[in-house]
């Protein structure tokens, strides 16, 4: 176990993500990362006494878990190792290593990746019994699919399309049923809009969630995103 301070640590991680982010449009930048780790931390805290969830690598893999986004990268990038950057603010290897594996799996698109696979039976056991059965995880994707719905949602969504100059909504509006995961990574190369990008992902979320907490307040956001659509029919 390292000796360094948990308090030292996340400082150290809060800055360096906070200039990160920067870089990116209000759709993933700071104030989606607080929220993620506000929400991520209340839903960790709000399991049973019997669960162990190690708090420290929830906060580290929240505040983490869209740096180097596929999304956003581009060719001239520099490499990120999130591990590298972990142990050299002082987080021992263990914890270093189960925040980025936590942070490797959080996303919509790795997990239908991860989905398509264990169907084709190519996916280690081993792998399928951690991520049903890691805490942490399930509390920092929850949380981040938290701010994917609702009303943060909805307008994260509309801040995203009009970054990447994809109409709101058009006449023609068509989207995909389940979505596939090569179907998902190329979205940008159609003419999808942001009303398709609730079918294809948002309204799939409240299903997705992993806790007990998340599910609840998920139903909650769900709700009003049909509302807003229903708007959007009429």
């Amino acid at each position: 176990m390292s000796d360094t301070c948990p308090q030292t640590i996340i400082a150290k991680a809060e800055h360096f993500v906070r200039e990160y982010m920067s870089r990116y449009d209000c759709s993933h930048d700071w104030h989606h990362i607080d929220r993620v780790v506000r929400q991520a931390l209340v839903l960790a805290r709000a399991q049973s006494p019997e669960k162990s969830v190690d708090l420290l690598v929830v906060h580290l893999a929240a505040l983490l878990h869209d740096v180097d986004d596929a999304k956003y990268k581009q060719s001239s990038d520099v490499a990120f190792s999130s591990k590298d950057f972990l142990t050299s603010i002082g987080l021992d290897q263990e914890r270093a290593a189960l925040v980025c594996r936590v942070v490797d799996a959080v996303s919509f698109r790795k997990e239908l990746l991860f989905e398509e696979q264990k169907g084709q039976g190519t996916v280690d056991q081993d792998e399928v019994v951690w991520r049903n059965e890691c805490l942490e995880l399930a509390c920092v994707q929850d949380a981040d699919r938290l701010d994917a719905i609702g009303a943060f949602g909805v307008l994260r969504c509309a801040a995203f399309s009009g970054a990447r100059n994809r109409p709101l909504h058009s006449a023609g509006d068509s989207f995909i049923e389940n979505i596939t995961y090569d179907q998902y990574v190329q979205s940008d190369n159609r003419t999808a809009t942001a009303i398709s990008h609730f079918h294809e992902k948002l309204l799939q979320l409240a299903a997705r969630m992993k806790t007990e907490q998340g599910q609840q307040e998920a139903r909650r956001r769900h709700t009003f995103m049909l509302q807003f659509l229903k708007q959007i029919d009429d």
